[in-house]
């Protein structure tokens, strides 16, 4: 039985007192989102805030909690020798909120699905698969045959969600379901879709025989991710108790929450990495000096001082805590003298141009380091234009070269962790139209050397292979490396179970949490 309720919003989503403590009596958490769930399609849909849909919506064979990777749909699993041949025995009593079977054909469906649609999550396993790679060996086990070795195949499984074909194949339309599942769920996860309204909120309602079982000492009856965009009013709603998780909250209210015993504050190093990318097809981006010049008029410290949340600025594409970090690349630092020499060496030796510069709406966060290279850029005769859209139109937007903007802000985070996880995505050439690879970088060397080096077993080799790459695509300078944030994340202390994952370091996985006096 799903206990469902209704929640009403108003334009500027506010709530009855009573309302709130209603919703709270139920164990029904209200969650302070920032970013929107514009797409649940786990063949294209991929962001923080998608994932956290998805973990709740879907299973995966894999699941993070914390930093550790356990199985989940997968009771146990073989590897041959080389890691090309990887067999997996399914749980047997996984459901469909259907109440239909998660066997190996779903997986093997999904997973092909996945590969045919070839959107941002098949950088995973495009170069390591092909079509007959996943085959049902019988009712419970999928077997996966690799076109190369790769050893840290495991690590990509999390985000290999299943879905029901029964009700893809219902729903399939003429773009193999697309259109459907972008904003309806086929799933078995622990949670099951309530009220759905792009731009304000999101519901999501606990299936309470979710054939999995729940971790902790009790469980959410369900959750609504409520779309605030504005800093003030996370904070506010959160103190007034009207929700009781915030996410990207403002560094600048920290202390205040710090101050309240009724919160906590959770800040957490990790991979949560800021970029700023240029467009590397662009009427002026595709101009090696011209990028050269906007990276060395950032002034990266003011940066650190100007933002309210801890920021480590980059030393060049990799952050120095991740694996296959080079030390010793040469990267841009602030210096106007050599950005104006730079630009000297230009088709626009005099600037006299204009930069878009393309940030998310009501995000201080990435408007900030735009308003900091305005000014450095004005020194070079060139005006940036700052224009705030949503995320999703941030993301049609890096569709193809000539939709991208000059620059945009994008913040990425590995999904496993392996320098493939950090590289492969964002600097193949075969990842254009993803966020992720908004730079559009072209680079014929750096494309043979990431498909090698994803699939060889020497790790010495590998480590020469990303060390060659990262300098090759430092000399290049496609993006504005800037920083990787420390993660804050505001919590009614009545919220129990939350465990820091630096693989999802600004949210929560939903399904281990219950509430105890909210």
């Amino acid at each position: 039985m799903l206990k469902r309720f209704s929640l009403f919003f108003g334009m500027a989503i506010l709530f009855a007192v009573t309302s709130f403590a209603a919703l709270a009596q139920d164990d029904i958490l209200l969650y302070g989102g920032n970013q929107d769930i514009d797409n649940i399609d786990p063949a294209t849909g991929e962001n923080y805030s998608i994932n956290a849909a998805l973990r709740s919506l879907y299973d995966a064979l894999f699941i993070y909690r914390g930093a550790e990777i356990e199985p989940h749909l997968v009771e146990s699993w073989e590897v041959n020798d080389d890691a090309t041949v990887w067999t997996f025995k399914l749980v047997e009593n996984a459901v469909f909120h259907d109440g239909s079977p998660v066997n190996a054909e779903a997986v093997v469906y999904s997973f092909n699905r996945t590969m045919e649609i070839s959107g941002p999550p098949t950088y995973r396993w495009e170069s390591i698969t092909d079509e007959n790679s996943a085959q049902a060996l019988d009712e419970f086990t999928v077997e996966f045959t690799l076109t190369q070795p790769f050893a840290p195949f495991i690590g990509t499984l999390p985000q290999l969600f299943v879905v029901n074909p029964a009700i893809v194949e219902a729903n399939l339309g003429d773009d193999n379901g697309q259109t459907f599942l972008k904003e309806n769920a086929a799933g078995s996860g622990p949670f099951m879709q309530g009220r759905w309204e792009i731009g304000n909120l999101y519901e999501f309602v606990a299936v309470e025989d979710y054939w999995a079982g729940w971790r902790g000492e009790d469980h959410l009856d369900g959750f609504v991710w409520v779309i605030q965009r504005d800093a003030s009013t996370q904070l506010n709603s959160l103190l007034a108790g009207e929700t009781q998780i915030a996410d990207t909250v403002a560094g600048s209210d920290k202390e205040q929450i710090i101050e309240d015993e009724s919160y906590v504050w959770e800040e957490h190093v990790g991979f949560f990495t800021n970029t700023l990318k240029m467009n590397n097809q662009g009427e002026y981006t595709s101009d090696i000096n011209v990028r050269k010049a906007v990276a060395h008029a950032m002034n990266y410290e003011a940066m650190v001082q100007a933002q309210d949340v801890k920021i480590t600025l980059l030393p060049g594409p990799t952050p120095s805590n991740f694996m296959g970090y080079v030390e010793g690349l040469e990267y841009p630092t602030f210096d106007l003298e050599l950005a104006q020499e730079f630009l000297s060496q230009s088709a626009w030796p005099e600037g006299g141009f204009t930069l878009d510069y393309v940030y998310v709406t009501d995000f201080p966060r990435e408007e900030i380091p735009g308003l900091i290279l305005l000014e450095g850029l004005a020194e070079l005769n060139i005006e940036l234009n700052m224009i705030p859209m949503l995320w999703p139109d941030m993301v049609a937007s890096c569709a193809t070269p000539e939709l991208g903007p000059d620059i945009i802000n994008i913040y990425t985070l590995p999904a496993y962790l392996d320098p493939d996880a950090h590289l492969y995505n964002q600097y193949h050439s075969g990842q254009w139209g993803s966020f992720n690879s908004c730079s559009f970088y072209q680079n014929e060397r750096v494309d043979e050397l990431l498909d090698m080096a994803r699939v060889i077993g020497d790790a010495d080799e590998r480590t020469a292979m990303y060390t060659e790459a990262q300098e090759l695509i430092a000399a290049d300078q496609p993006s504005v490396w800037m920083y990787t944030e420390d993660s804050g994340l505001a919590l009614n202390t009545c919220v129990q179970g939350y465990e820091f994952s630096p693989m999802y370091p600004i949210t929560v996985l939903f399904q281990d949490l219950w509430m105890d006096g909210c």
